[in-house]
């Protein structure tokens, strides 16, 4: 019969002092920290040496007699649906229950530091873990072994440690805290969720250490060991690896060595790594000693394993002493387990199949199973028996150690766009551009999408745009297609679309309360924002920049020509005390002064021509033309100024190089009413221009477009600019200029197919090596059990990768695809126009099983 002990007694640690925990084991004194390490897929090869010589570095300041424990928890945690968002509109809600009970891996990263008595890894493997047999009365009268009395072994010992605290925090990719009382022993602290293989600890199950297994309540747990140099079969070993699921010729992938026995085990699992730090003078003398014995029993030949032994020694001793690198013991086990015992073969597969990609001969060990759960438990590391130790170099075993952490985005926060995490599906609350903001990783929050043919562009900016909605922003939306349609009704927004029989007019020399200032003579004034967009609105009618002959002198004089008319009408019809602005009586007023302004300021002709500036103005007065366009405010467009989302259905009129770009500025002054509205500034405000590039592409719109990206920098605004054709980008230096640089956002949807061409894309929009790794791994790797795609954020250097993963219903609102419209469509007119009812019956319809024949 199995011996059975109280908790108390089995419990390794004797107690807590100076933020050091004492172990009844051989007065091994730890230090425990809690790392935050860093998200898993964002480091590229400098950063992987980078954290190879953090720890090669720690192993050599803390020196002799320390062990040093990494401990990885990888415990499975179930969404539960967040009550503000099951308060929200229908799509959230079905959103919510989308992911009701969906479970996924969380991390939590420790590093314990221990101080262990000289010749501690000689100590027989019997005697690990022989606190078990003793009695408590032991413990009264044999507390701390008496070289851990002295105060100044502890005093060197913690100043060590606070040495390897500051370096970790200093690196910028790790960062780590020493563990207090509470966070150790408390309810849900450390030691609860260790005992009882949790996150959560409910009540401490009992452990079972019988029948050759482990049994920890009702789960079922297996240690798989690597004690052995034999058991690696990879030649070399460098400071990450490549993976090979995401490279291809064009992108070579890092990841670290050990990111195989990470998430990709898809069962909860703990990963313990021990490095032991011998003193180097008695390790060495004991290599050289075995390295003689095997050329004693060497029988001379050039195949004998004695000898081949012997010079793998000598070459190891010399890379060490001439490499200044240190000799360490290291071992690594790893705990898995599960609830379902029937599931427990299929556990075990999972582990040995992730140590066969690291090219590692990893051992299923239940022989050494109740001295590696007590030597797991923390800071009782010196449970770990010596025989399980292998010597290696100190490089080699920091190049050894896991690196990859979990996304810190929030999963139950109410806010934020609802995103997955591509390694778990864990869902997110991802912050676009507030976080980013706070960190200074941005410094505007303007966004530019981009994609490949079918990439999920208008998909993506669907749920961000109904994300921001909900969070109260407003929308302005530009486009020449169908994809909006649904999110705007939805919202209750305004659909206006631009056709032959009704097209748009506009009446830009309307004012209103935002366009006018009072001035310290108390005489009104235009304000800047709405002189820039009256002189870009006659820049573009006059159309004289098309000309490559034209001067950057008569360029500037044409502005200042513009700015002066423009202030004179206004002036004029204030001292008549005239309200009604339009174009037909600012025609009229350059008629009557143009000339005299000309002839009086000495401009020639060749610099300005009045009369060519009159004939191409007079196309837009009374019965010209185009004299409707610029007379008179549609009514749809007067009422827009509170509406909460607006869609812009621009069709053929997008192709046309006259109209459309005066149609867009005067469509994007819509955007500058709602920046420049005092009761807005709380609030995002959304320009989204999709698919409009070519007609933007006019040198006339770049200092518009600068001074719409200053003030929605200053007033809380974010332009939006979309396009699949990704040359638009790079082609033109007007986009470029005034978009590419001013988009401090920029979301990447599938690029695959630019693989073979990104350098150029890459330049141009300043991306670094790693955001262009990220970016051609987007939807390599997909889940076969989830439907979703991938986009990748980069925040200027910053760059992340999530999955968009929705509900039906939302699927329903966002969809764009033709064929999937027209369905939508009839259920819409099937279900009395309703959005709600017309989601749930397309979810429904999807959800459901085609019946077996």
């Amino acid at each position: 019969m199995e011996k059975q002990l109280a908790l108390y007694d089995a419990f390794p640690i004797y107690g807590y002092e100076r933020r050091s925990l004492i172990a009844k084991e051989k007065g091994c004194v730890t230090i425990p920290l809690k790392l935050k390490l860093p998200e898993v897929f964002t480091l590229d090869v400098s950063e992987y040496v980078q954290l190879n010589e953090l720890f090669f570095n720690i192993i050599d300041i803390l020196g002799p007699n320390t062990l040093l424990h990494k401990q990885d928890f990888f415990f499975e945690e179930t969404y539960r649906p967040i009550k503000g968002r099951l308060q929200g509109d229908f799509l959230e809600r079905a959103n919510e229950f989308h992911f009701n009970e969906r479970s996924f891996l969380r991390t939590q990263h420790y590093l314990y530091v221990s101080n262990v008595p000289k010749n501690y890894i000689r100590h027989s493997p019997k005697r690990s873990n022989s606190f078990l047999n003793k009695k408590r009365d032991f413990y009264m009268e044999n507390v701390v072994p008496k070289e851990f009395v002295s105060t100044t072994v502890l005093a060197d010992f913690e100043s060590k440690v606070e040495s390897v605290v500051a370096l970790i925090n200093a690196s910028g990719l790790v960062t780590a805290t020493v563990m207090d009382y509470d966070s150790l022993f408390f309810e849900n602290g450390l030691y609860p969720k260790y005992f009882g293989l949790s996150s959560v600890n409910i009540n401490l199950p009992d452990i079972d250490f019988s029948d050759n297994v482990i049994q920890v309540g009702n789960k079922k747990a297996q240690f798989f060991t690597v004690e052995n140099l034999d058991q690696f079969t990879k030649e070399h070993l460098s400071t990450n690896e490549v993976y090979g699921k995401y490279s291809t010729k064009y992108n070579q992938f890092p990841v670290g060595n050990l990111f195989s026995i990470g998430f990709k085990i898809p069962h909860e699992h703990i990963i313990n790594q021990y490095i032991f730090i011998p003193e180097q003078d008695k390790v060495m003398k004991q290599l050289r000693k075995k390295a003689k014995r095997f050329n004693q029993f060497s029988n001379g030949k050039k195949d004998d394993s004695n000898a081949i032994y012997a010079d793998q020694i000598h070459a190891f001793n010399t890379d060490v002493l001439e490499n200044h690198k240190e000799i360490v013991f290291y071992h690594l086990n790893i705990l898995a387990f599960g609830d379902e015992h029937g599931q427990h073969r299929k556990l075990c597969n999972s582990v040995s199949s992730a140590f066969k990609k690291l090219k590692i001969n990893v051992k299923e060990n239940s022989i050494d199973r109740k001295n590696l759960f007590f030597g797991g438990v923390p800071g009782n590391s010196v449970g770990i028996p010596s025989d399980m130790y292998m010597p290696m170099s100190s490089d080699m075993a920091a190049s050894l150690l896991y690196f990859e952490g979990e996304y810190k985005d929030a999963t139950t926060s109410v806010d934020g766009l609802r995103l997955v995490n591509r390694t778990t599906g864990r869902p997110l609350s991802v912050s676009v551009y507030k976080l980013p903001e706070e960190e200074d990783w941005i410094f505007n929050r303007g966004m530019l999408v981009a994609s490949g043919s079918g990439g999920g562009k208008s998909f993506y900016v669907n749920h961000y745009v109904a994300s921001e909605l909900r969070q109260g922003a407003e929308a302005v939306i530009m486009e020449d297609g169908n994809s909006y349609d649904k999110i705007t009704e939805v919202f209750e927004g305004v659909v206006i679309e631009h056709d032959d029989e009704r097209p748009f007019t506009f009446n830009p020399f309307q004012l209103d309360s935002y366009d006018v200032v009072i001035d310290a003579n108390g005489k009104n004034r235009l304000t800047e924002n709405k002189t820039i967009n009256l002189v870009t609105l006659l820049k573009l009618i006059t159309g004289d920049e098309k000309n490559v002959n034209t001067s950057l002198l008569s360029l500037e004089v044409k502005n200042t020509v513009f700015e002066i008319l423009i202030a004179g009408y206004y002036e004029r019809r204030w001292e008549e005390d005239k309200a009604n602005f339009n174009f037909d009586s600012f025609f009229e007023y350059c008629k009557d002064h143009i000339v005299a302004l000309v002839k009086a300021k000495g401009i020639s002709r060749e610099i300005f021509d009045s009369k060519v500036f009159l004939f191409l103005l007079e196309k837009y007065y009374k019965d010209g033309p185009r004299g409707k366009l610029l007379n008179h405010e549609d009514d749809r467009i007067s009422r827009l100024s509170d509406e909460k989302i607006v869609y812009f259905k621009l069709g053929k009129l997008i192709d046309n190089e006259l109209l459309f770009p005066i149609t867009a500025l005067m469509i994007m002054e819509i955007f500058s009413k709602k920046l420049s509205d005092r009761s807005k500034l709380s609030i995002n405000k959304m320009m989204v221009v999709d698919e409009a590039w070519k007609a933007l592409d006019r040198k006339e719109l770049v200092d518009y477009f600068n001074s719409q990206s200053r003030m929605a920098r200053k007033y809380g605004g974010q332009p939006i600019f979309i396009s699949q054709k990704v040359s638009d980008f790079i082609a033109s230096e007007v986009i470029k200029n005034a978009i590419v640089v001013n988009s401090h956002i920029k979301v990447f949807l599938d690029m695959r197919d630019f693989a073979k061409s990104f350098d150029k894309i890459q330049s141009v929009m300043g991306l670094g090596e790693k955001q262009k790794q990220l970016i051609l791994s987007i939807n390599k790797d997909l889940p076969e059990d989830r439907k979703l795609r991938e986009v990748a954020f980069c925040w200027l250097d910053r760059v992340k990768v999530y999955g968009i993963e929705t509900s039906l219903e939302e699927k329903c609102i966002y969809e764009t695809n033709a064929t999937e419209s027209g369905k939508i469509i009839q259920l819409f007119k099937d279900n009395h126009k309703n959005w709600e009812l017309t989601a749930k019956a397309y979810a429904y319809r999807s959800s459901k099983k085609p019946l077996k024949t």
